[in-house]
């Protein structure tokens, strides 16, 4: 069996090779949102452990009323913040055997650790140890950034509260010299500090603050989450609970027990056969059906063993394309097939033409979605059919298999995403890079040597952004997301350029940091590599990071970035992006940061001086006269828009020359060509700054 381990170095095809003399491809416009991973794509790889981290920073870590500019040689802090929820988190907690172990450490010691295996439900047990020490309001959780020790805590004596519970999550650090290190601190402010670290339960006798982490009864949390759904779905859990229970037990966390019960709650099932469905969803279940998929019949006759090669890599391939044009599935199986022939050393077998119709290929259980998906053709795609496969976690399921269950296939897998990333193909490259993001959350370090890293590096945007692709995703199952994010640091602030631009493009794909004034900060710092100037990544990267809230934090910030070449482009391209953006619930389609000026959220001043710039940047002038014309227009039809409006000309024109150059351009628009308003001559708008 393949080990899994980084050491071996890819055998790169002559089909996955870059082409000699390849250029950047990259420099034009990126259309808003097209960058970012799919949240669907995400709970297809990872199921019930999927994390959606865009609701850390606004809700869990910083509000942003105090400005925290990080641009130049000043490390990042560690971020210590009130935990949300946690009343509502008790109500629903499961005791564990660690309870009771755990509170006597912490009335005695003012550091504690607590040691157990991954997704076992470590963080809740934290977290009611300590809202039950203190207070479920006085509960903590320290965010170090990427490359700062636990003992740097030290440093920031001021961060800790008097008489409150920390909660800090561990990676390789030794936590018995860090409990040594950091218990002063706790101690003098009557506090206590709870390290959490991934590890397996000592058999032996455990160090004096440590304390071992078992999972709690999944039949318990399964009861809890469910509640008291309709009596009709009672009774049906009821009816069928031996099988519940069974299915319960065999599942690998809290988290999944909790998913299955708000399936129930929400599907709310009549019947055995509609709980049966809900039930199947469970991962055992979908690695119990994706290995019946994979592995070959028991009975299968030798002869036919290339035939059953063929089946396996073309629904793996199936897998890999859900939701995408079928003629996508048999091109990737063939290049499958080639990249498992030379790794065999076999001669070319040629294309295996007509010899396998699709419903044999795909088999009894696959067979069944896929007559399902009967979407028509299009003249674009020239598609009669879709890979469709009925539970959309079935997805990541195949891929696990494929990965673990299969004898020296891993480099040949591997080997196979770089050749689909090569194709020149958005679709290829899509669905490559999320099979990536999944693989690298099973192993990190290979598949970011053998891949992500090499993609990362790549002269070629498309190739850039897979390997972005691949590092949001792997994020977004939580067990390697302390690895991406030393792996996006090492990206910002390495000197490879390119690899530069790949990081940019994650935050463009929708990764955020725990707090919103990290990721400005690798912004800033990839803004100063002259190389980026041509670049669209960083303005969609801080597009993406807009959120209604963060207006007024976003805006100062860039207003702090240096006002020089190559920042200054950079600003001018965010803020005109930034103005584009449509209020999403309005009525009549305003301009967002239109919307936050009438409600007191943006400072009129910050964001005229900041247009005023753009209006200065011969390159983007146009477009920042065609985003004002477009606020001008907006106000034009609706009266309540037109007293902001006029209030922000009248701070961007300060003088003379501005008022010239901003006429010339906006008379110029094509959003104003009637010519300007009445409203806004009366106004005496055209008399500005004279």
């Amino acid at each position: 069996m393949d080990d899994g381990q980084p050491q071996e170095s890819p055998v790169v095809s002559e089909f996955s090779r870059e082409p000699e003399g390849t250029q950047d491809d990259d420099g034009g416009p990126i259309d808003p949102g097209a960058l970012r991973a799919d949240p669907d794509v995400a709970e297809e790889l990872f199921g019930a452990r999927y994390v959606d981290t865009t609701t850390w920073a606004p809700t869990q870590f910083g509000t942003h009323n105090t400005m925290n500019n990080y641009y130049g040689k000043k490390a990042r802090d560690p971020i210590i913040d009130n935990l949300a929820g946690i009343e509502g988190m008790l109500k629903l907690y499961v005791p564990t055997d660690a309870d009771v172990r755990l509170g006597s450490l912490l009335a005695e010691r003012p550091a504690v650790c607590l040691i157990g295996p991954r997704n076992s439900g470590r963080f809740s047990t934290a977290c009611a140890a300590l809202a039950r020490r203190h207070a479920p309001d006085r509960v903590y959780e320290v965010v170090l950034p990427a490359g700062m020790t636990p003992e740097r805590l030290t440093d920031y004596p001021n961060l800790v509260a008097q008489n409150s519970g920390f909660v800090l999550r561990l990676g390789e650090e030794n936590h018995v010299a860090v409990m040594r290190k950091l218990a002063p601190i706790f101690r003098i402010k009557k506090s206590c500090l709870l390290l959490i670290k991934e590890a397996q339960p000592r058999q032996s006798e455990q160090p004096g603050g440590e304390v071992s982490h078992q999972p709690p009864d999944p039949i318990a949390v399964f009861d809890k989450h469910l509640g008291t759904p309709p009596i009709a779905v009672r009774m049906t859990v009821e009816n069928c609970r031996a099988e519940v229970e069974r299915e319960l037990k065999a599942t690998y966390g809290p988290k999944e027990c909790m998913a299955l019960a708000s399936a129930i709650r929400k599907e709310r099932p009549e019947n055995s056969d509609a709980l049966r469905i809900i039930l199947e969803r469970s991962q055992p279940k979908r690695r119990e059906l994706a290995a019946t998929i994979l592995l070959p019949a028991p009975d299968a006759p030798a002869a036919r063993r290339r035939a059953s090669q063929h089946e396996r890599a073309f629904r793996l391939s199936y897998a890999v394309f859900r939701r995408r044009p079928l003629h996508y599935v048999f091109e990737a199986a063939d290049l499958l097939l080639r990249e498992i022939d030379s790794a065999a050393l076999r001669p070319e077998w040629g294309n295996m033409a007509l010899q396998h119709p699709v419903q044999q290929l795909l088999g009894d259980q696959l067979k069944r979605d896929w007559l399902d998906a009967r979407e028509p053709g299009t003249e674009r795609t020239g598609a009669s059919r879709t890979a469709r496969i009925r539970d959309p976690g079935l997805r990541g399921a195949i891929i696990d298999v494929a990965w673990h269950d299969f004898d020296g296939t891993r480099r040949s897998v591997l080997n196979w995403l770089d050749l689909l990333v090569k194709q020149d193909d958005d679709v290829m490259q899509r669905a490559a890079a999320e099979a990536a993001g999944l693989l690298a959350d099973l192993d990190f370090a290979r598949v970011h040597k053998v891949l992500i890293d090499r993609w990362a590096k790549s002269p070629r945007a498309a190739v850039r952004q897979a390997a972005a692709w691949a590092l949001t995703y792997s994020e977004k199952g939580g067990n390697v997301a302390p690895k991406v994010r030393a792996k996006l640091r090492e990206w910002c602030s390495g000197e490879h350029k390119y690899q530069h631009d790949t990081a940019a493009r994650v935050y463009a794909s929708g990764l955020e940091q725990p707090f919103l004034a990290w990721s400005m900060l690798d912004l800033a710092r990839i803004a100063e590599d002259k190389m980026q100037e041509p670049r669209q990544a960083i303005a969609e990267a801080v597009n993406q990071l807009y959120r209604p809230e963060r207006a007024r934090w976003i805006l100062d910030e860039l207003a702090g970035w240096p006002p020089a070449a190559p920042f200054r482009v950079h600003v001018v391209r965010a803020v005109l992006a930034l103005t584009a953006r449509m209020e999403p619930t309005s009525p009549d389609g305003r301009p967002d940061l239109l919307q936050r000026i009438i409600d007191g959220q943006v400072d009129i001043e910050r964001l005229s001086e900041l247009w005023r710039n753009a209006f200065f940047d011969s390159a983007h002038a146009p477009e920042a006269a065609t985003a004002l014309a477009t606020w001008i227009r907006c106000a034009d039809g609706n009266d309540d828009l037109r007293t902001p409006v006029v209030a922000l000309l009248d701070a961007i024109i300060t003088t003379p020359a501005n008022r010239r150059r901003i006429a010339f351009y906006l008379t110029r628009s094509p959003e104003l060509c009637d010519g300007i308003p009445e409203w806004l001559h009366l106004e005496g708008w055209m008399n500005r700054g004279r």
